[in-house]
């Protein structure tokens, strides 16, 4: 397999994750701003909620390649949603808080000197695990039920026109 197709093949895989943990991440950072009342979103914010969403994204691919996201694989569909939406939530806790602690280390900061510089509350934290719960639970609802209706049926339903269903202008498909 040559480079370029199996980069291209890894992009493929990665992309949605990573497009539905951009919107999560501004969703969260949007919070953020309503939190500390700052009512706006600046530059910087919304890089690192982009940033955020590749990092993600990275780790859900990593996570997705190991035998233990496929545990509940033959059980109802529940159970895996759950399932993997804890595998890939911690997944991406561990791998923002690594990225955290690299930037830190980056600015000359230890790690007492990263947390410390945080100026974070629980409710602030408890929101954004929310959000990434219920995020997560619905990204990993869309990827099952994909896989089990067939790759590509649920984006076809969700992007295509009915097919012999009048619009809403009474019209008839042609």
């Amino acid at each position: 397999m040559s480079f370029l197709k199996k980069l291209r093949d890894e992009v493929r895989e990665v992309l949605p994750a990573v497009l539905f943990l951009f919107v999560t991440f501004h969703l969260i950072a949007f919070t953020n701003s309503l939190l500390l009342e700052s009512y706006r979103i600046t530059p910087a914010r919304s890089m690192f909620a982009t940033i955020g969403a590749l990092v993600g994204g990275k780790a859900i691919l990593v996570a997705n390649r190991l035998p233990i996201t496929h545990f509940f694989r033959a059980r109802p569909l529940i159970l895996c949603v759950l399932w993997r939406s804890v595998v890939y939530g911690a997944f991406c806790a561990l791998f923002l808080t690594t990225e955290h602690f690299v930037s830190g280390a980056l600015h000359g900061k230890t790690p007492a000197e990263t947390i410390a510089s945080e100026h974070i509350s629980a409710a602030h934290m408890c929101a954004n695990a929310i959000w990434l719960a219920v995020s997560l639970v619905l990204f990993n609802s869309y990827v099952e039920l994909d896989r089990v209706f067939g790759k590509g049926t649920l984006r076809k339903a969700f992007l295509s026109a009915p097919q012999g269903i009048p619009s809403s202008r009474g019209d008839l498909p042609a």
